[in-house]
């Protein structure tokens, strides 16, 4: 060792290549920085360390002192290293200085030879990289220059500025109105004719408090024309795709490129789409033009849209392969098939006369093409639920990050400005009734106790009528009897400390009387969510909210009334007799309410312990008088069973008449409930089912939930299967295993599903072309369930999982235009022949007959005849539209013809 030591007395060599060493290299304050330094030795470097740091103080006065910006690095090299460049990214230290920061690279080899390099970085200023153009490289004078510049600052880049110095001069300014946190500025430099030296590119950018940020200068040699080129460009590329494609998504291919010659004046692409079952192949091609011709690096962009597809035999599996090229002012050829650094292959071309990498296999991607479109998003946006006008073919969307509704027009297929609503949109539920106005949408605003109202013709809220969800109350009064007295012990519930009631609406609907029934949803604190009715009356001054409580279980007990939908109790003592002690042995209690609408017409019950009956004696006397009061007697709240510990799904017929309110996985179990629709103040929910009843399994949870046009049948989204219950009793009379149903939600019927077989009319037959479910699994299909035989038909395989509400909608007249599409009436017999039947809508016809046994020829309806459009929100952050055609739900029938 000691030899080894005296022997070398050489310094290894670090040279930091980033940050640039010659320029005012900056960063944002708290991002990391990338560190790419070459290190050599003669022998062998042994280690280096990475550090980031800055001084502060006055060294004079003695005050000066070192503060670390980044985290260390340090990393050891076996033996025999002798050159080698590294890269390693140093996570910033939280600090909020502005200050110049030094970046330093210690470099040690085995005979305990050290060695520094250190340059200054800017924190508090933009991020600054000139793109596409390496340093040293030499171009071609007349031609032209692509110089790309790549710019961020968390505080907004407000201008960006790129020179050329030397040979010839060139400056570029560009603005950037408003300002963006991230910018790519992208711009041609010509370089004069018969001009040749050295020129030297710095680029330079501001935020929005001037300070500078830069990179650069590098340096490049202008040489000039020469005759005969002969030297093919060097090409490579990129091409990406998501793993299932929708028709519309495109492969994304980035061409990169360069020829220091007569320089680049053709770069394009060859993809071929292959499918393996039908055994074809089908051919793009396009390019792009430089003139003049460029010298330096050329990158572009293209998007290739989905071909080669059967769209009607979804999923559909592609093989796409991808060549590019470029070519120079001289006609050479230069080809890539992509996967490494930049080649120049020499061109072929095939029967069609594309251009391809002569004899090579081009970069392949083996892609699943799969059913519905999915709604690019504005950015930002987290989709909570979503409706759909039929009558303006518009999709609304509640953007719970933007407060506001996003509006997605269905035939332009382009987003209308959004609507404005309360805290934290949520549910939406459309209403077609007078009350608060025709044709509106309920907003559930889960940041706040109240719910918007939108005006559909004006496309806003309708600010007089938003609807408020007050505190709602429940009491346990206690007549208790001591030694010598008597009083009424009230208990208020939820008792102030946590948890309260949660006032914040969740989920919501509207059911035939305008009246709306709503979840609320639970907090981060414990506040317990509840299901509730609001409603409104004309010529009222406020809205009314009342809890529902008839679902809940109650504890029996003596002497104990649970009373509800009342404001307030208060107690007194009456002297009505005394013992010989003189201890009052009678009490009072008042129950105060308000008339319904009229928050300032308060009404009053009395009840007095000396009379027998007295509570329910107070309860007559208010709804006497206008009250809504519930009083239980004998009996004592239990919370547990009243109110909701996680997402409560809410869902209405499509007349309106029932509602289902389903809760979501907690202890002990989801639950599933119903709601008749009745007048106004009349509130009820029916007994509940627990979710494990459905299946034997008490981890069973809620995870979506659809009502069928006449309220005869529900369809409950579970954890591992979909249950189907009769609304009036709540009689499981169905399941079917979804698979992987852990992952994801989402579950509807068919818009015209009616007269489901119940236990109080099981002579319904059966309508195998509106008898239909539509489940979501975790799998990224949409199962298609004959709600007959509650066996699955049909499944669509689309791109993410639902991991939302599911919506189903009868298609518009363009969705089948050119097609053979026959249709059949639905008739609402449910309630005949007292009222006689009313046609409610036009199914297409998919069966030969009502029973389904086969499907009908395509002569009378096209495969390509769309069934219903589905509509549902994707754990990939948009919402998909879902064209179910005649051909997805007898793809697995046993009928297929």
């Amino acid at each position: 060792e000691r030899a080894v030591r005296i022997a070398d007395r050489m310094p290894p060599a670090a040279t930091i290549l980033l940050p640039r060493g010659d320029s005012l290299s900056a960063k944002p304050l708290g991002d990391s920085v990338l560190v790419r330094v070459r290190l050599t030795d003669n022998l062998s470097v042994s280690s280096v360390r990475l550090r980031g740091f800055a001084h502060r103080g006055n060294r004079d006065l003695g005050t000066d002192v070192v503060v670390e910006r980044f985290v260390e690095w340090a990393i050891t090299f076996p033996v025999g290293v002798r050159d080698t460049t590294i890269s390693r990214y140093l996570r910033a230290i939280p600090d909020s200085t502005k200050e110049t920061a030094w970046i330093q690279v210690i470099a040690d080899d085995a005979a305990g030879n050290q060695s520094l390099d250190s340059v200054a970085l800017v924190l508090g200023g933009p991020d600054v990289e000139i793109l596409d153009i390496v340093d040293g490289q030499t171009i071609q004078s007349g031609l032209e220059l692509t110089a790309r510049v790549r710019a961020q600052d968390p505080l907004g880049i407000s201008r960006v500025r790129i020179t050329v110095a030397g040979a010839f001069q060139a400056e570029v300014n560009k603005t950037i109105t408003p300002p963006m946190d991230s910018v790519v500025v992208d711009t041609i430099i010509p370089i004069p004719a018969g001009i040749t030296g050295p020129i030297q590119i710095t680029a330079v950018a501001w935020n929005t408090l001037d300070v500078a940020g830069q990179d650069g200068p590098l340096g490049m040699g202008v040489v000039g024309a020469g005759a005969g080129d002969t030297i093919r460009p060097v090409v490579g590329h990129v091409a990406t795709a998501v793993d299932r494609m929708e028709l519309q998504d495109p492969v994304i291919i980035q061409v990169t490129g360069s020829d220091a010659g007569s320089g680049v004046v053709t770069a394009g692409f060859t993809v071929l789409a292959i499918s393996p079952t039908r055994g074809d192949t089908l051919v793009r091609t396009d390019s792009v033009t430089f003139d003049p011709p460029r010298t330096g690096t050329v990158t572009r962009s293209f998007s290739v849209p989905t071909f080669n597809v059967d769209s009607l035999n979804l999923p559909d599996t592609l093989i796409f392969e991808v060549h590019t090229w470029m070519r120079d002012a001289d006609g050479n050829c230069g080809a890539s098939i992509g996967g490494g650094a930049p080649v120049s292959l020499t061109c072929g071309t095939l029967s069609g006369g594309e251009t391809v990498a002569q004899g090579r296999t081009g970069q392949r991607l083996t892609r699943s093409v799969v059913a519905g479109k999915t709604v690019r998003l504005p950015v930002g946006s987290k989709i909570m639920d979503a409706a759909v006008d039929t009558l303006r073919k518009r999709m609304y969307l509640s953007n719970i990050a933007q407060n506001r509704v996003e509006v997605f027009d269905l035939v332009t297929e382009t987003f209308r400005p959004a609507i404005l609503v309360g805290s934290e949109p949520w549910g939406l539920a459309m209403s077609r009734t007078a009350v608060p106005l025709q044709d509106s949408l309920w907003v559930a605003n889960s940041g706040g106790a109240n719910l918007s109202v939108v005006d559909l013709n004006a496309e806003q809220e309708a600010h007089s009528s938003r609807f408020f969800t007050p505190d709602v109350l429940l009491f346990d009064v206690e007549l208790r009897a001591g030694e010598g007295s008597v009083q009424y012990i009230v208990t208020s519930l939820p008792q102030a400390a946590p948890p309260a009631f949660s006032d914040r609406p969740q989920y919501v609907a509207v059911d035939s009387f305008g009246s709306i029934v709503f979840s609320t949803r639970t907090s981060a604190i414990g506040d317990l969510g509840t299901a509730r009715k609001g409603f409104f009356d004309d010529g009222w001054t406020r809205s009314e909210a009342k809890l529902f409580v008839e679902h809940g279980r109650f504890e029996p007990t003596e002497d104990f009334w649970a009373v509800a939908h009342i404001d307030s109790i208060s107690t007194a003592v009456d002297t009505l007799s005394a013992d010989s002690t003189g201890v009052v042995v009678a009490a009072r209690m008042a129950l105060f309410d308000h008339v319904p609408g009229f928050p300032d017409q308060v009404i009053v019950g009395v009840a007095r312990s000396d009379q027998v009956g007295a509570v329910e004696a107070a309860a007559a006397e208010l709804i006497a008088q206008g009250s809504d009061v519930r009083v239980f007697t004998a009996t004592k709240w239990n919370m547990e069973s009243i109110t909701f510990r996680d997402t409560t799904y809410v869902a209405s017929s499509g007349d309106g008449g029932w509602v289902g309110v389903g809760e979501g996985g907690t202890a002990p179990v989801g639950r599933v409930l119903m709601y008749r629709a009745r007048p106004l103040e009349v509130t009820s929910l029916s007994g509940w089912t627990q979710v494990s009843n459905l299946l034997n399994n008490p981890s069973e949870e809620v995870r979506g939930l659809g009502l069928n046009y006449d309220g005869t049948l529900a369809v409950v989204r579970g954890r591992q299967a979909a249950y189907f219950v009769t609304p009036e009793d709540l009689i499981t009379v169905g399941q079917t295993v979804i698979e992987q149903s852990i992952l994801g939600s989402g579950a509807a019927l068919h818009p015209l599903h009616t007269d489901a077989a119940t236990t109080n009319r099981p002579n319904r037959a059966r309508k195998a072309d509106t008898h239909l479910a539509f489940v979501a699994s975790g799998t990224r299909t949409i199962d298609i369930i004959d709600t007959w035989h509650f066996t699955r038909i049909g499944r669509i395989s689309i791109r993410d999982i639902v991991t939302g509400p599911l919506r189903a909608v009868l298609p518009f007249p363009e969705d089948n235009a050119g097609y053979t599409c026959a249709t059949l009436p639905v008739m609402d017999d449910l309630e005949a022949p007292a009222s006689g039947s009313r046609l409610i809508g036009e199914a297409l016809r998919v069966f030969e007959t009502p029973v389904g046994t086969r499907e009908v020829d395509d002569s009378i309806t096209d495969d390509r005849c769309v069934v219903v459009k589905l509509f549902g929100t994707t754990s990939g952050g948009g919402v998909v539209v879902i064209d179910v055609r005649k051909r997805d739900v007898v793809r697995e029938h046993p009928g297929r013809n």
